[in-house]
């Protein structure tokens, strides 16, 4: 059966792969921007806004799958709202959203209850849908992290806590797989995971190995990475997101192990020490 996708975030981190992973397979698809002169992939990309539900509404006509992904800004839930009644009222048949890990809207924690919110959104929405809640991804050191690497000291408020970093490209092969066939996926949320749980302590270690030279971990206070993420411009609500995610991570609860990256791509997912080799010459 043929089915038409869009793609939002097509231009992010996760985006962009799941483009790659798509044309891999052979799949047709298009692309959301919300900038109206983008290209994509060689092509013209459909405008869209999440702050604008009529744009949104436009962008999903004639689209049965819609791949889901919501930028990372303060108004994140009211986005996601924003594109599932989009995708209600233009007549999209599926929803596969980008989602987080331990997402719940009863959460303690400040970014897994936001994505909880929205996934709850989806799943109450009376349209198809799977969830993807994948763990932090290993393409943060290549980005977010990459000059705190480069200068020889990574700073986190992690504690001794172990995280399952998952690559980039295994989270869009696993988007790949269900947009290919989302029947087959219906009502079924996948954790997304990588092969190993190691602490920053042991990730700096694998890092410092392959380049060569020492970069060691410092476990900064919460008070310092606030006041850090103050003065780079974040919005305050994101900077309660990223800190509630530190807390998860050194309370132990990002370390777990899922089996869903083999299930859906039939191989096993990608180790952070095989990604820093990989990507070595990036931090020297």
């Amino acid at each position: 059966m043929t089915h038409n996708i869009l793609i939002t975030g097509a231009t992010g981190t996760i985006g962009s792969e799941v483009v790659k992973a798509l044309k891999a397979r052979g799949l047709e698809f298009a692309a959301m921007s919300s900038r109206p002169d983008q290209m994509i992939d060689g092509k013209p990309a459909v405008f869209g806004n999440f702050a604008r539900p009529e744009t949104l509404r436009q962008a999903f006509r004639g689209i049965d799958t819609l791949f889901l992904l919501q930028p990372l800004a303060p108004e994140m839930a009211e986005f996601g709202i924003n594109a599932v009644d989009a995708a209600k009222a233009a007549g999209v048949r599926h929803i596969v959203r980008s989602s987080g890990g331990g997402a719940d809207p009863d959460s303690p924690f400040a970014i897994a209850k936001v994505h909880g919110q929205v996934d709850r959104y989806v799943q109450e929405s009376g349209l198809g849908w799977t969830l993807l809640r994948p763990n932090a991804f290993m393409q943060n050191f290549l980005t977010y992290y990459l000059e705190q690497i480069r200068s020889g000291a990574y700073y986190k408020p992690n504690g001794d806590g172990a995280t399952s970093l998952v690559d980039v490209r295994d989270i869009a092969e696993c988007a790949a797989a269900v947009l290919a066939d989302p029947a087959a996926h219906a009502g079924r949320i996948y954790t997304l995971t990588g092969g190993e749980a190691l602490t920053n302590s042991a990730q700096m270690a694998a890092i410092s190995a392959a380049i060569g030279k020492e970069v060691r971990y410092v476990d900064v206070p919460e008070a310092a990475a606030v006041e850090a993420m103050t003065g780079l411009g974040f919005p305050p609500k994101v900077i309660d997101w990223l800190m509630s995610l530190n807390a998860v991570i050194k309370a132990g609860y990002a370390a777990g192990l899922s089996n869903d990256v083999r299930q859906l791509t039939g191989h096993a997912p990608r180790r952070f020490t095989d990604f820093v080799r990989e990507n070595a010459a990036a931090w020297r």
